[in-house]
């Protein structure tokens, strides 16, 4: 490869944190909705593009999503419900949000039928999948629900498959067909999409060497008898063991920990424990709708501002320098939790001449950049790009969606660009090659700059590779972009998209490289 030379300018930079409230995706307050009831004298209620563009303004990035199924107990969902949860999820997609989904098929305890049968739930389950897949780059989480009114796994009206409200008397062939409801909906779902359950002790007798792809969600959070269930406790007031707090901690650290508070419970609804509790179990979303009291009360007590920013994640930016041709970048996260989705970091450099940019992977995984820990990554600057003076920016993109909504903004003032969705870095610096920049654009042959010219790679037409001189069939090539990835191993390069690339070929024990641009 070149050797590049770079000239840094404003090598050592430090930045200030925001006290802002800002949106971030996968994150926050969410709002609630659901469907209603539909059968053939109620309708499908459909969101509104106007509401979820508003709750986007007030920072809400994520909707909770219940689809009832109440018309479909022992039959196939039809085609046109199908089509009604698309219509929703387009919806979110065009408003920059995000959906937490459960299916249900009663809303009261006094409903004839609170769920259908196992065989009917997992046909349903595959019903479904095809829409999920789809849509995976919106669907934050997807709720272990089917089971029981409100599809909360605990009430239902098929004792005998999945057993009454007391889960502590499960018979094991009940538990078998719970798991296997939970097993089916793991199967038929991305990888990218986490999966909740409501209760700790369901997902350790179900999955007792653990499962990576299951968090949970607590909709009775900092209530009684251990948040209704949420852990076993004996007794209204008792504390939960710490061997299942410990369990609930260790199991959300990069899963997500979301759900609702339902009742005025002083002190552990009071600020000071509140806020403690949530960042103990790593609590990313909760739910704002419910219940208002305390919200209300977080408000009145000056706290409610804290948790909005807190809630998930929380990068700030501390400082960047740039000394022997590599960017160090130091930040932390100061939220409840940590990103529990899988999402990489890009230097990206834009050239102030001509705007170009540049993108090159800096951090692989976001997931280990964790709450109470430094936080450091860093880049050689030894990419092969035109000579010329560099703006650099910190974007973290979301994997499955370009739109700049979805990327992550962090806790820092004046570095945001909300338009590209980047995080200024506010350093520069300058490329000077001193060997010949990659000839841009042409159908001339280009030869490479290899330290014996006795093989010439030539790439003509903008479209294909010619080796000169090349005088064995035994040799092997690969052309890799600029982060090192194989994108070609024949010498049409006709689908490669525009861009630089590094041509590397191996002939009779020599190595030759060429840098092209494809046009």
């Amino acid at each position: 490869m070149l050797l590049i030379a770079v000239a840094a300018t404003g090598q050592n930079q430090s930045y200030t944190s925001s006290t802002e409230s800002f949106p971030n995706p996968d994150r926050g307050f969410y709002r609630y909705s659901s469907t209603g009831l539909v059968s053939s004298t109620t309708s499908y209620s459909f969101l509104s593009a106007s509401t979820l563009s508003a709750f986007r303004a007030q920072n809400i990035t994520m909707i909770h999503r219940t689809f009832y199924l109440n018309d479909f107990i022992s039959t196939p969902i039809s085609s046109s419900y199908l089509a009604n949860i698309q219509t929703d999820l387009n919806t979110i997609r065009n408003a920059g949000l995000k959906v937490i989904i459960r299916f249900a098929y009663s809303k009261s305890e006094s409903a004839t039928y609170l769920d259908a049968t196992k065989a009917q739930i997992l046909a349903h389950i595959q019903q479904v999948a095809p829409i999920i897949i789809a849509n995976k780059d919106v669907i934050s989480i997807y709720q272990y629900g089917w089971i029981g009114c409100w599809g909360e796994t605990y009430y239902t009206s098929q004792i005998v498959e999945f057993g009454n409200s007391d889960y502590e008397n499960y018979t094991a062939s009940q538990w078998a067909n719970r798991k296997e409801v939970l097993d089916a909906m793991i199967a038929a779902t991305p990888i990218e999409i986490p999966v909740q359950v409501r209760y700790v002790y369901h997902k350790q007798r179900m999955y007792p060497n653990g499962n990576d792809r299951v968090g949970f969600y607590n909709d009775a959070f900092l209530n009684a008898w251990g948040d209704s269930g949420t852990f076993l406790v004996n007794g209204a007031t008792a504390q939960p063991s710490t061997t299942d707090s410990n369990y609930l901690q260790t199991h959300t650290t990069n899963l997500p920990m979301a759900g609702e508070t339902d009742a005025l419970n002083a002190p552990r609804t009071d600020c000071a424990n509140a806020m403690l509790e949530m960042n103990k179990y790593n609590w990313s979303l909760l739910n704002k709708d419910y219940l208002v009291a305390n919200i209300t009360n977080w408000t009145s007590q000056g706290c409610y501002s804290d948790i909005e920013k807190k809630l998930g994640y929380r990068f700030e930016l501390l400082n960047s320098t740039i000394a022997n041709n590599t960017l160090t970048v130091n930040l932390q996260n100061v939220g409840f939790a940590n990103i529990f989705k899988p999402r990489k970091a890009f230097l990206v450099m834009k050239n102030t001449t001509t705007n170009t940019e540049y993108s090159f992977e800096i951090s692989s995984d976001l997931r280990t950049w964790r709450k109470g820990n430094p936080i450091q990554i860093s880049k050689t600057l030894d990419m092969v790009v035109p000579n010329g003076v560099y703006q650099m920016y910190l974007n973290l993109p979301d994997p499955n969606i370009s739109n700049p909504l979805y990327s992550i903004r962090l806790s820092n003032t004046g570095t945001w660009d909300g338009t590209k969705g980047y995080n200024n870095l506010n350093q520069s610096f300058t490329i000077n090659s001193t060997a010949p920049n990659p000839i841009l654009g042409t159908t001339s042959p280009v030869i490479a700059t290899s330290s014996t010219l006795a093989v010439e790679i030539l790439f003509l037409n903008n479209t294909t590779l010619v080796f000169n001189n090349l005088t064995t069939p035994n040799y092997t090539m690969a052309v890799y972009n600029l982060n090192g990835r194989v994108k070609a191993t024949s010498t049409d390069l006709t689908t490669l998209r525009r861009g630089y690339y590094i041509v590397k070929l191996i002939a009779n024990g020599t190595t030759y490289t060429k840098n092209i641009y494809k046009q």
